[in-house]
């Protein structure tokens, strides 16, 4: 017969209670990484590239490329070059083109160049070309002056001069207004004011508070009561090739239209 003294079955027990909370214990996350932050002060000037993978803040000026992946330039801020990253957040001057994935300019931000993203909302002012894979959005104090404006869908609540091409769509909102040597989309959809070269290759609808005057070529349109259309308008056709013949005609029939209600 085995004998067991009492502090031997205790250490036992114990022994078994601890790998029972040993077992149970998750497995700790691992800690994030600190984000790394380089900070350019107001009153510092800087001249030279900045690169890396985590984040810069312009308070000062800086003359050089960067190319990082969170990318601010704050009020006071002035970056002369170009900027390539992920994310970029501009509430002072930028003189030079900028590519990245999403970028917002702030009220008080200006750029002056070429911008190339995914998504853009602007609330500041703009000089430039801009490419958008996804969306352009400018908010009411966005003014924009553009040679080209392209993205999937534009949205338009502010102020723009130039050239507008949405690829699905462009929405021009009551507080919009857009002077244009062409603005083409498949729907174009007005509800603010729009003058110029218009093409819409499926619809133009153009609510009760919309004003769209110029040249106008469209498939179908939509006026609510209300809403004015004045100007030259033309049926959209699809290119077709063109056709060697004894004589070649392609002259359209026009009209001048104005919709305002008498």
């Amino acid at each position: 017969m085995a004998f067991f003294r009492k502090n031997d079955r205790k250490e036992d027990i114990s022994q078994k209670e601890v790998e029972v909370v040993q077992k149970v214990q998750p497995t700790p996350r691992p800690k994030p990484k600190p984000r790394t932050e380089t900070i350019i002060s107001k009153g510092i000037k800087v001249e030279g590239n900045i690169s890396g993978s985590d984040f810069v803040q312009i308070n000062g000026m800086l003359e050089g490329n960067i190319t990082i992946a969170n990318v601010t330039i704050g009020t006071t801020g002035i970056v002369k070059g170009t900027i390539k990253a992920e994310n970029v957040s501009i509430e002072g001057e930028l003189k030079g083109e900028v590519e990245c994935e999403d970028i917002d300019i702030k009220r008080t931000g200006r750029v002056s160049n070429k911008i190339e993203c995914i998504n853009l909302l602007i609330s500041g002012a703009i000089i430039g070309d801009i490419k958008a894979k996804n969306m352009v959005t400018i908010s009411k104090e966005g003014k924009v002056k553009a040679e080209n404006i392209y993205s999937k869908k534009v949205v338009i609540h502010g102020m723009v001069d130039g050239k507008v091409y949405g690829e699905d769509i462009i929405e021009v909102g009551h507080d919009g207004k857009v002077t244009t040597d062409r603005l083409e989309s498949k729907k174009v959809v007005v509800n603010g004011k729009i003058d110029g070269k218009i093409t819409a290759s499926q619809l133009l609808e153009v609510g009760r508070n919309g004003f769209v005057q110029g040249e106008i070529t469209v498939k179908n349109i939509k006026t609510e009561e209300g809403g004015r259309v004045i100007g030259t308008m033309v049926t959209y056709e699809e290119t077709k090739p063109k056709q060697l013949a004894p004589s070649d005609d392609n002259s359209l029939d026009t009209e001048v239209i104005d919709t305002e209600p008498a």
